[in-house]
């Protein structure tokens, strides 16, 4: 019997002394891979310049009734007399798009509480007008006048745009990359030592607006497509991509 249990507590003690050996290699690990501790990192960023060839209209149509689904009603037809216009300039339903829908009541705060007034609904478009050419400038200005006809529809804004801008940011990408390499070399050169790889890169990309130079085209609209509208006589601009780029390398 003390033999047995001689043995029983031998087996016990194995089986902790197993268990912690199988523990300590689950939470044990070593990190092979060291950052190099000499290094330069410099950045440089890639500008492009281009043409828009997208024009972007930015309307709000809205409505005041005595209920919400008056003011409702009343502004789907306005949508509706909208999308009717811009069905005539061969625009795609998929370049319509609805930004933001919203109902709210007024209210009148006397001595004896508050009082409703009125509801008025809200219903924003995005209206992208794109074109190979610069047809799209009389094009939109002609949908900005027959839209700004319509009673409470108004054009919030007027945008240019570039509807893909891979290329362009590709393009960017190259110059900064180019320009960073050519500056860790110098450096490199100068410092008096080698360069190795790149070990980390990192990107931030941005569009910004410039204002059209006086070679370039400015927008023009049909005359007798103009209803007094002073926001109609907008002009064509540049488009400036810019990306940056950090580069860390490695030197010897």
């Amino acid at each position: 019997m003390r033999q047995n249990n001689l043995i029983s507590t031998i087996l016990i003690c194995l089986t902790v002394l197993a268990s912690s050996f199988i523990l300590s290699k689950v939470n044990f690990s070593v990190n092979t891979w060291v950052a190099p501790d000499h290094t330069i990192s410099v950045a440089w960023n890639g500008e492009v310049r281009v043409t828009p060839d997208t024009l972007i209209v930015y309307l709000r149509v809205e409505d005041t009734a005595d209920t919400t689904a008056e003011a409702q009603k009343n502004v789907d037809e306005k949508v509706a007399q909208i999308k009717e216009i811009i069905k005539w300039y061969d625009i795609k339903d998929s370049d319509v798009k609805t930004t933001n829908v919203n109902v709210y009541e007024a209210y009148d705060w006397t001595d004896n509480g508050r009082k409703s007034l009125w509801f008025t609904a809200n219903h924003s478009l995005e209206v992208k007008i794109k074109s190979a050419n610069l047809e799209n400038e009389w094009v939109g200005g002609e949908i900005i006048s027959q839209v700004a006809e319509i009673w409470w529809v108004f054009v919030n804004s007027i945008n240019y745009d570039i509807d893909d801008k891979t290329e362009y940011y590709s393009q960017a990408r190259e110059l900064a990359l180019k320009k960073a390499n050519q500056k860790a070399e110098d450096l490199a050169k100068y410092a008096w030592v080698k360069l190795g790889k790149p070990i980390s890169i990192s990107e931030n990309w941005s569009s910004d607006y410039a204002i059209a130079t006086s070679s370039m085209k400015n927008t023009y609209f049909a005359e007798e497509a103009i209803v007094d509208y002073d926001s109609a006589d907008i002009s064509l601009w540049e488009m400036k991509i810019t990306l940056d780029v950090n580069v860390v390398y490695e030197i010897k």
